[in-house]
């Protein structure tokens, strides 16, 4: 399951819109989009996974309708609720990634998949405390509440909560995202391009 926001300038990217602009942060927002989509889409991931796109705001945008996948939208008040539907939806052993972590790879990904077996669940912390996957055997919707959506103890949170539900859950290798000017620079030297 693949969360993802329209590229609608003013919309994504918030954070970084003071120092890049509406307009560069949305290109960089659908960069990263692309490149995740396009990475899950590769037939080393289709042989082991289905693949969703859970959209928001709106499923039909045109950047949307360039993939070749299923598509459902995003519905709940806040980002746990959201993810929470996700898994009660598809109610059965599944990962969720965002797209905003560059070193979310697919070699990343393809040993989530084959380690989530293993355990109940399994998370990808990120640097800045909060995470770019999260997995579980079985929909578990108390992981997602009372969590400050945001915030640097996100996956702290998370992983408590995980301790208070499982016996065996997995912490994966760290990912980082695209959040702040330094974070563009960083993605900027990650990818030896210019989107900007």
């Amino acid at each position: 399951m693949i969360f993802c926001k329209a590229p609608i300038a003013g919309q994504v990217k918030t954070r970084l819109i003071p120092s890049l602009g509406e307009e560069a942060a949305c290109r960089l927002h659908k960069a990263l989009a692309q490149k995740r989509i396009a990475d899950c889409l590769t037939t080393e991931i289709t042989s082991l996974a289905d693949v969703e796109l859970w959209c928001a705001s709106e499923v039909d945008h045109p950047f949307f309708e360039t993939f070749d996948v299923e598509k459902e939208l995003q519905k709940g008040e806040d980002l746990g609720q959201r993810m929470a539907r996700a898994f009660e939806y598809e109610n059965k052993p599944g990962i969720l990634i965002g797209t905003d972590c560059p070193n979310l790879s697919v070699d990343y990904l393809r040993n989530a998949i084959h380690q989530l077996p293993e355990y109940e669940a399994i998370i990808g912390p990120a640097e800045d405390g909060g995470y770019g996957l999260i997995g579980m055997n079985k929909p578990t919707k108390s992981v997602f509440q009372d969590i400050k959506w945001g915030s640097s103890e996100v996956c702290a949170d998370t992983c408590k909560l995980f301790n208070a539900t499982y016996n065996n859950w997995g912490l994966l290798p760290l990912l980082w995202d695209v959040d702040r000017e330094e974070d563009v620079l960083r993605y900027k030297q990650f990818i030896e391009s210019d989107y900007f």
